[in-house]
C-alpha cells in the first residue's frame, strides 16, 4: 500500500506498508508441514514451498523486491507455526536499511509456535548504511513443548567502501516468550558516531555482530543434557576457530559473534544449527537451497 502523510513540521513524503502472514500447519495425510495460511499486503512475497527433508520440513523464501527499507517504510510479518508442524524460513539475500534523509523505518517479526512445533528462522545478515534510521522488533511466543532455532546477524556500514556508521540510529528490540514468561529481552540502540561502536566495552571498532537464539524440545531442557550440548557445540567452535562466545540463559542457548567477517558468522553460526538440529531432531543441516545460488 502506497499512501501519502503530511504533517506540520515535514513536507509530504511517500510511505511504504507492507505485511505478510504466513501459517503453517503439519499435514498428516502427506507426512509432512505446509503453507495452510499467506496473506500479503505490499511487496513483500513468498515463494514456492519445497521439501528437501525426508521428515516432510517446509522450506519458505520471504522475498521483498525493493531488496531493503527505506525512510518511511513500515514491514511486519507475522509467522504462525501450528501443532508438530516444522518450518523453516529465510530469505535470497542481504537485507539493507537505506539513507533514509532524518525518517524513521520500521520492521516488525511476530511469531507463534504451538504445542510441539520447531520454527527456525534464518535470514540472511542485515546491512546498516549510514545515514538509516532504524527501528527493528522481533517478538516470540511459544508453547510450553515448542522448539525454536533463530539468528540475526547485523553489519554495520557498507564493508567494500569501508563506510562507517556516521549518522543515523539503530534500535532494535527481542522478546522471547514461553507460556505468557518472557525468557529473554535484548536490546541494542545506539548512533552516528556513537561511542559505543569504537568501545571496548562495546563494537570496539568491529563492523558485524550476530546473535543466535536456540529453544530445545521439552525433552532436553534437562539442565545436564543441555550443558553437554552446549561443550560439544564448544568444541565445534574451537574447531573452526572464529570467535563466538556461548552461554546458557536458563535453557535457552546463546552464541555472540563479533567482528568484520560475516561470512564467518554466517559459516559458524550455521555449523551451531547443524549440530542442534542432530542432536535435538535427529535431522542433518540441509541449508536452505537459496544459499548455494
Amino acid at each position: 500500500m502506497n499512501s501519502a502523510v503530511e504533517t506540520s513540521h515535514h513536507p509530504p513524503c511517500k510511505l511504504w506498508f507492507a505485511r505478510l502472514e504466513l501459517g503453517f500447519e503439519l499435514d498428516a495425510s502427506q507426512q509432512r508441514s505446509v503453507l495452510q495460511h499467506r496473506k500479503h499486503e505490499g511487496p513483500v512475497r513468498v515463494q514456492k514451498m519445497l521439501w528437501p527433508e525426508k521428515t516432510g520440513v517446509c522450506h519458505a523464501i520471504i522475498v521483498h523486491p525493493p531488496a531493503g527499507i527505506a525512510g518511511g517504510d513500515h514491514l511486519s510479518f507475522d509467522m504462525n507455526i501450528g501443532a508438530s508442524a516444522h518450518a523453516l524460513v529465510t530469505t535470497p539475500g542481504a537485507g539493507k536499511w537505506y539513507k533514509t534523509n532524518l525518517k524513521q523505518a520500521y520492521q516488525h517479526i511476530h511469531i507463534q509456535v504451538a504445542e510441539q512445533g520447531i520454527f527456525e528462522w534464518l535470514p540472511q545478515e542485515t546491512m546498516l548504511f549510514d545515514g538509516a534510521h532504524a527501528h527493528t522488533s522481533t517478538t516470540i511466543h511459544l508453547d510450553q513443548t515448542a522448539s525454536f532455532i533463530s539468528w540475526d546477524m547485523l553489519v554495520i556500514g557498507r564493508q567494500a567502501r569501508l563506510e562507517e556508521f556516521a549518522q543515523g540510529s539503530y534500535h532494535s528490540r527481542f522478546f522471547l516468550y514461553r507460556e505468557q514468561k518472557l525468557l529473554v529481552t535484548d536490546q541494542l540502540r545506539f548512533a552516528g558516531n556513537d561511542r559505543w561502536l569504537k568501545s571496548c566495552l562495546g563494537m570496539n571498532g568491529h563492523a558485524v555482530m550476530g546473535s543466535l537464539w536456540a529453544v530445545a524440545p521439552e525433552q532436553y531442557r534437562n539442565s545436564q543434557v543441555l550443558k553437554a550440548h552446549l561443550e560439544l557445540v564448544r568444541e565445534l567452535i574451537m574447531r573452526m576457530d572464529i570467535r563466538v562466545t556461548t552461554t546458557l540463559l536458563d535453557d535457552v542457548i546463546c552464541a555472540r559473534y563479533l567482528g568484520d567477517d560475516v561470512r564467518a558468522c554466517h559459516d559458524v553460526f550455521a555449523a551451531i544449527r547443524a549440530r542442534l538440529r542432530k542432536y535435538w531432531f535427529g535431522l542433518d543441516e540441509e541449508f536452505p537451497r537459496i544459499w548455494r545460488t
